[in-house]
C-alpha cells in the first residue's frame, strides 16, 4: 500500500527560506529539509543562519547560508541568483522575513508607514518576482508568504504593519491568479508563534503570558515547527490544489490577544 504521508515529500527540491536564522523561518527550514528540500536559509546575521543549517544537517537533511537583507533588491537579485548558480535553480521560495514596531496612529510618521509595507509585502513582491523565471524553468513551484492575524483584526498600536500584512494576504491572492497553473502561491496567516521574540516579551512584561493565553480561544502558543509543517504541505503533492490560500494558524482568534490596548484618543 502507498504510502499517502510520501506525498508531503519534496526531495530534491531547492526553497529559499527568508528569515531563517531564528524563530518561524528556522521552523519552516527544518520542515523544508525534513521533506527532503535542499533549503537555502538566508537572513542578515550570518551566525543565525548558519545555526539553523547546522541544525539542518544534525537532523539528517540539507542546506546552505546566504546573507540578504530583504530590503535591498539587489541583495534579493543576488540571493536568486546565487542559488540558481550552486543548486542549478529554484523550487520553492518561503517569504517569511517582515516585522514590525509599536507605535499609536499619530505617532506613526510616513516613513515608517512605508518601512513596514516595504518590509512585509514589498519584499515578498520583489524576491517572488525574481524567483518566478526559474521556478518556470523548473516547470512550476510553489511560493508561501508569511502573514499574520493582524491582516484581517485592527490592532491598536499596529496599524502600519496591520496593513502591510493585509496587503500581502491580497498579494497572494493575486500571484496566484496571475501564476497559476505552474505555480502556485499561499499564505499563512499567524498568530502567537513561540519565538525568541516572544519569548523576551514574557521575560520582560510579568503576567503577559497568562493574559495573551485567556484572549486566545485555544488557549496555547503555538509551534515554529509545526508552522513549518503546514507550509511544507502547501509546497508538497499533498498541498498540489490550493493557491491563493490564506491558511490562519493563530489559535483560533476572532480578535487581538494581545493584552494592552491604547487609550482612546
Amino acid at each position: 500500500m502507498t504510502n499517502l504521508l510520501d506525498r508531503m515529500r519534496v526531495d530534491g527540491q531547492v526553497a529559499i527560506v527568508t528569515g531563517a536564522g531564528r524563530g518561524v523561518g528556522r521552523g519552516i527550514a527544518l520542515a523544508m529539509a525534513a521533506g527532503g528540500a535542499h533549503v537555502v536559509c538566508s537572513a542578515r546575521t550570518a551566525a543565525q543562519i548558519d545555526e539553523t543549517v547546522e541544525l539542518v544537517k544534525q537532523a539528517g537533511g540539507s542546506a546552505e547560508a546566504l546573507i540578504a537583507d530583504v530590503m535591498q533588491e539587489d541583495q534579493l537579485a543576488a540571493l536568486v541568483d546565487t542559488t540558481v548558480e550552486r543548486c542549478g535553480g529554484i523550487d520553492i521560495v518561503v517569504n517569511n522575513a517582515g516585522g514590525s514596531d509599536y507605535a499609536a496612529f499619530l505617532d506613526t510618521t510616513t516613513e515608517a508607514f512605508r518601512h513596514h509595507f516595504d518590509w512585509n509585502t514589498t519584499s515578498a513582491f520583489v524576491l517572488s518576482r525574481l524567483a518566478t523565471p526559474w521556478l518556470l524553468k523548473r516547470g512550476g513551484g510553489s511560493i508561501i508568504n508569511i502573514s499574520s492575524g493582524a491582516g484581517h483584526i485592527g490592532i491598536r498600536g499596529m496599524m502600519a504593519y496591520c496593513v502591510a500584512k493585509a496587503a500581502l494576504d491580497h498579494l497572494t491572492r493575486c500571484m496566484a491568479e496571475e501564476l497559476a497553473p505552474r505555480i502556485r502561491v499561499n499564505c499563512l496567516a499567524l498568530g502567537s508563534i513561540m519565538t525568541p521574540a516572544l519569548q523576551n516579551t514574557f521575560d520582560m512584561e510579568a503576567g503577559f503570558r497568562e493574559k495573551l493565553l485567556a484572549k486566545t480561544p485555544l488557549q496555547s502558543i503555538g509551534d515554529a515547527e509545526n508552522v513549518g509543517l503546514a507550509a511544507l504541505f502547501l509546497c508538497s503533492e499533498a498541498g498540489s490544489y490550493s493557491t491563493g490560500a490564506i491558511l490562519d494558524m493563530d489559535g483560533g482568534l476572532q480578535d487581538t490577544n494581545l493584552p494592552f490596548r491604547l487609550p482612546d484618543l
